[in-house]
């Protein structure tokens, strides 16, 4: 009995153990490779009706940030990512991202956040 599953309106069967390959059927023809990228065909193909296969998505390489900066402030962590940009520190305080240069996002949490300090 081989694994399936369903994912959104579409049957992935494990095709081959060894390989942990699966395959589905999507617009008439069938697609081939890992179960992430099955997967991915198939949103792929359910948003944009455009087929692609999984091997294309596994070439995608994403890089993380290479100097990403930290700092807490009266208990409230603001952070980062870009390497030359001055302004792009944020903070995420109730739910709600806030994005500018560290002073002012200081400045922000001086005047308007309650901490316990």
């Amino acid at each position: 009995m081989k694994k399936r599953l369903y994912h959104r309106g579409y049957n992935v069967e494990l095709a081959d153990e060894k390989t942990e390959e699966y395959s589905a059927r999507i617009g008439g023809k069938r697609v081939l490779g890992s179960l992430l990228g099955v997967k991915q065909s198939i949103d792929w193909w359910c948003d944009t009706n455009i087929l692609r296969e999984p091997n294309d998505f596994d070439k995608q390489d994403f890089d993380d940030a290479k100097t990403k900066k930290q700092e807490e402030y009266k208990g409230i962590q603001i952070m980062n990512d870009a390497e030359d940009d001055d302004k792009a520190w944020y903070m995420i305080i109730k739910g709600n991202l806030l994005k500018g240069s560290l002073p002012a996002l200081k400045q922000f949490i001086d005047k308007n956040v309650v901490t316990k300090t």
